[in-house]
């Protein structure tokens, strides 16, 4: 189980470290849509993974990130056992909440990281779930969404609607700009929408009793599941 069950857990821990920051011990953080991070993810032992990210510290430069490898990693944290996952990019204004596990700064390749925590995964979590499925995350955090801004959603059958928080590279090349397009390129299941819209007013996303929804797209988009539309008519311009 251990050697077989890994492919699958590293994506299930890219989908986990998407959807897990960690900033600084401040109360909000800002200006953060657009901005680029990367995470170096790796095994401790069967269950635990360390992660290492740049939020905070840098916008994880290509020329850096593109001369790390998986074995130059290997080597130097000891583990046979690594994914890197980026880059991503924020598709919030700002954050409240936030949480920083670790000041220590550690440099792969010249590329300055921290280490944001260890994520536990359970067995049961070796068989991955696929795009548009959801998956519960504990934390605290809130995402803010300016005024002025485009927001995007995923709606399902039910009528829970997911806003999306970042985008990722990974799969298809993508930029703030190329999301208007995205509708027509999803692969959508029967009965889900996508919409876009600007907001006319501050919304925020929020963590319910510690614990957040979230979905990834066919392109490793990630999504939260929101209390409400943000793209209501009277909430958009």
């Amino acid at each position: 189980m251990w050697r077989r069950g890994y492919a699958h857990t590293f994506i299930a821990v890219s989908l986990a470290l998407s959807i897990i920051p960690s900033f600084s011990s401040a109360a909000q953080i800002t200006h953060l849509r657009g901005q680029r991070y990367c995470e170096i993810i790796y095994s401790k032992n069967l269950m635990d993974y360390a992660v290492y990210n740049t939020i905070g510290l840098n916008h994880c430069p290509p020329e850096l990130w593109d001369k790390i490898t998986l074995e130059d990693v290997k080597k130097e944290v000891g583990s046979p056992h690594v994914h890197l996952n980026g880059p991503r990019y924020w598709m919030i204004d700002g954050m409240q909440n936030s949480e920083l596990v670790s000041t220590k700064i550690k440099k792969f390749n010249g590329l300055a990281m921290r280490e944001a925590g260890v994520i536990h995964i359970s067995l049961k979590d070796l068989l991955v779930k696929p795009a548009y499925e959801q998956r519960k995350v504990a934390r605290k955090t809130t995402w803010i969404y300016d005024a002025g801004k485009p927001v995007y959603e995923l709606i399902d059958p039910q009528g829970n609607v997911f806003v999306m928080q970042s985008f990722s590279v990974q799969k298809i090349p993508q930029t703030q700009q190329s999301l208007a397009e995205l509708g027509s390129k999803l692969t959508l299941p029967k009965n889900w929408k996508f919409k876009m819209g600007i907001i006319k007013r501050e919304e925020t996303v929020q963590a319910i009793d510690n614990m957040a929804v979230v979905v990834q797209d066919n392109f490793l988009n990630t999504y939260q599941k929101a209390t409400h539309d943000l793209l209501t008519d009277k909430g958009i311009l």
